[in-house]
């Protein structure tokens, strides 16, 4: 028997639901970005709701019919809100969407469906769970503090979307009547509803893709950003990254950190190359997992880095080198004897107000000769900027607690 209209249009969403799980999924495959993985689960159960719908006639239960149909495009909402949650507020609880979804569901199976088809209580019972995830996940997107386009599209979308199946259930009752769930598909108010539907879904479908490849796009840039051996940023990165920073910080006095392995030319020579690279992978890891995304940490070449902090007295600063220091002194090499201890040595140089950045890299520079001048395994610090005469010489020449 050949389809109707809106038998027709629901072959259509079934294509669209698969093709954008397919596309969510090929875009994220190697990346870390779960949203992607969400809405492709999320889709795949929208493409269910419209097989649910094309067997109504075939399916021996009515009220069965309609909690599968109810069911699987609940799940897919809310798998989709909970995934643009997580994206946008990673870290957070979606127990609540989840307590959402099985109220909704069990409400629709047990109360809904037995109310007059059409009646105001009927029609936004079943609509209103919708409209609620959908209003969710655009709230969540707007209160974001991302701020782009494709976000902004994004949460104009989940909102549209969510007033439609506010517009659905209020025209439902405003008619007082309603094709029934089997009879459903061959009615016309079918046929409208599901271009509606197949509408907004490419809609969310599109944003979401959007979304998705501003965000892979961002991870590639953050990568080639990336020193592939240490992990933090290389140098051209982290001189760009600075430049920004103190253009739109406000903070007073950065300090500026140099960092440099000791006795590094060392490791190389006695036990290779590929040794090396361990301990230059170790350190890297180590300033990651100790700074996070609270500095600027980046490779300036061989084994020398910098960090660049802001906001931080400089007792915090030196407290922080002293958990570098202990980072260092509990790392493990398979390709360094145990018994060789791998150390760093560090100078320290507050940025002067005006100062350029070449400068206080320059005071800091001179700073970790004099610390490996010292024996290794200390910080120094540097002079003061002339910039900002009213800071005087700090502790220079100070032997620190765990002078080497």
């Amino acid at each position: 028997m050949p389809l109707n209209s809106a038998a027709f249009l629901l072959a259509i969403n079934f294509a669209v639901g698969i093709s954008f799980a397919a596309v969510f999924l090929a875009l994220t495959w190697r990346s870390g970005i779960r949203l992607g993985r969400w809405c492709a689960v999320g889709f795949l159960f929208a493409s269910a709701t419209v097989t649910v719908e094309a067997l109504a006639s075939v399916i021996p239960s009515v009220r069965l019919t309609s909690a599968l149909s109810f069911g699987a495009l609940m799940t897919a909402l809310t798998l989709i809100a909970a995934g643009i949650s997580r994206h946008y507020r990673p870290g957070a609880s979606v127990t609540y969407l989840v307590g959402l979804l099985g109220f909704s569901v069990v409400l629709n199976a047990l109360v809904v469906f037995d109310l007059p088809r059409g009646s105001w209580g009927q029609a936004f019972g079943y609509q209103t769970p919708f409209a609620v995830a959908l209003a969710i996940a655009s709230g969540i997107v707007i209160v974001s503090s991302r701020r782009r386009a494709v976000d902004a599209a994004l949460a104009s979308v989940l909102a549209l979307s969510s007033l439609q199946f506010v517009v659905k259930a209020f025209l439902t009752g405003l008619a007082g009547h309603g094709p029934g769930v089997r009879a459903y598909i061959y009615s016309t108010y079918a046929f409208y509803s599901q271009t509606a539907a197949d509408i907004l879904s490419l809609l969310v479908g599109l944003s979401l893709v959007g979304v998705i490849v501003a965000e892979v796009m961002d991870e590639t840039e953050l990568r080639l950003q990336r020193d592939s051996l240490s992990g933090v940023l290389n140098r051209a990165a982290f001189m760009e990254r600075i430049s920004r920073e103190l253009k739109r910080s406000t903070a007073a006095s950065p300090i500026l950190i140099i960092c440099d392995l000791d006795r590094f030319k060392s490791v190389n020579d006695r036990f290779g190359h590929a040794a090396g690279d361990e301990v230059i992978h170790a350190f890297g890891a180590n300033l990651r997992a100790h700074f996070g995304e609270d500095a600027l940490c980046g490779r300036l070449g061989g084994e020398e880095f910098c960090i660049f902090l802001t906001g931080r007295e400089m007792a915090a600063a030196c407290a922080d080198l002293e958990a570098i220091r202990s980072l260092l002194q509990k790392n493990r090499y398979v390709l360094v004897p145990s018994d060789v201890t791998v150390t760093a040595s560090f100078g320290i140089a507050v940025m002067g107000q005006s100062e350029p950045f070449d400068a206080a890299l320059h005071r800091a520079d001179i700073a970790l000769y004099k610390a490996k001048a010292a024996g290794r395994d200390c910080y120094r610090f540097a002079t003061a900027s002339p910039l900002k005469p009213g800071v005087a010489a700090i502790r220079h020449g100070m032997r620190t607690p765990f002078s080497g």
